[in-house]
This record gives structure tokens, sequence and C-alpha cells, in this order.
């Protein structure tokens, strides 16, 4: 009873390692090749609904935006684009886009992954999973 009280206020782990379906959830990667690209590749195989956020998409996203795979939004940055996601994968590594689109996830409720900044993400991955 007292080993419960002490450790009321603190979780026994941080992290808890768990598959998730993305199957029906709305899926934003936002960056620029060939980052964007592989996690793209990647999750077009996870989700029906999976939008790529860069400038200038690859030749490599334009084919998998032809084949159906994904949406490919060829603009700059906005925070429109996130409106009706559920989760987001920010591989952008701009620090002034890191902070902004951290903030409206986390106001909008949109589960976020931050590449290499965990501070910055509700869950982490196995990049292994994103390699070439």
């Amino acid at each position: 009873m007292d080993r419960d009280r002490e450790n009321e206020s603190q979780a026994p782990c941080r992290l808890l390692p768990v598959l998730i379906d993305l199957s029906e959830k709305h899926v934003c990667v936002i960056g620029d090749a060939p980052e964007a690209a592989r996690y793209a590749r990647y999750l077009s195989g996870c989700t029906r609904y999976l939008s790529v956020l860069c400038e200038e998409g690859s030749e490599e996203l334009k084919t998998l935006a032809e084949e159906g795979c994904l949406s490919l939004l060829e603009h700059p940055y906005s925070r429109e684009v996130l409106y009706g996601m559920d989760v987001v994968f920010n591989v952008s590594g701009s620090e002034a886009l890191i902070r902004d689109v951290s903030a409206i996830c986390r106001t909008m409720g949109i589960t976020l992954y931050t590449a290499g900044r965990p501070d910055k993400s509700d869950f982490m991955l196995d990049t292994d999973l994103f390699s070439d």
C-alpha cells in the first residue's frame, strides 16, 4: 500500500510499445524529399488517407500520388492542412515549422511524430522501418 502511494505521481514507464491501426486514420507527412518520400512509401501501405505536404514533390511522391496511394500537396506549409488530420509525421527539420506544427497538433488533439525530436513527439518509431 505504501509503495503504491510513493508511485502515484510517477508512471511506471513513459513509453509503452504498441501497434496502431492507421487504416482509417487521416495521416499527413510534412517535409521535403527524400525524408518525406521514405515516410510516405511506408505509410501508404498503412492508411487509405495519406497526404504529403511539401513545396516540391519528388518523382517518387508524384508517382505514388498518380497511383492513388496519397494526396500530394505541393505548396508551402499552412495550418489549414492539419485540420481533420488524426496523425502528423513532421520530417521537415525546420525549427520554426517544428514549433508551429507541435503547437497546433497539441491544441487540436492531433497525434504527432517529429523526426529526431522525442520532446516534440507523442510517440517514438523504429526509424529502421523508414530506411532505404
